[in-house]
């Protein structure tokens, strides 16, 4: 398995940092086959990105129902 160096690293975190890009490119990149590295750290951001879209729509209905 190659490894990925620092340079890599800070274009992706770069890259990820770029609004509505970052949810694009962050999709392509956990459905490739490039390095397992990459693509596992694409899939956890994904996996972080549901669990605050559910929690923000869990929240929502909460509040549009008993706070008013």
């Amino acid at each position: 398995m190659e490894v990925v160096d620092v340079g890599s690293w800070f274009w992706l975190i770069l890259l990820f940092a770029i609004p509505i890009v970052n949810i694009i490119a962050i999709i392509v990149i956990a459905c490739g086959n490039g390095n397992r590295n990459v693509v596992n750290l694409c899939r956890a951001y994904l996996l972080w990105f549901v669990v605050g879209v559910v929690l923000v729509v869990a929240f929502s209905l909460i509040g549009a129902l008993f706070g008013g």
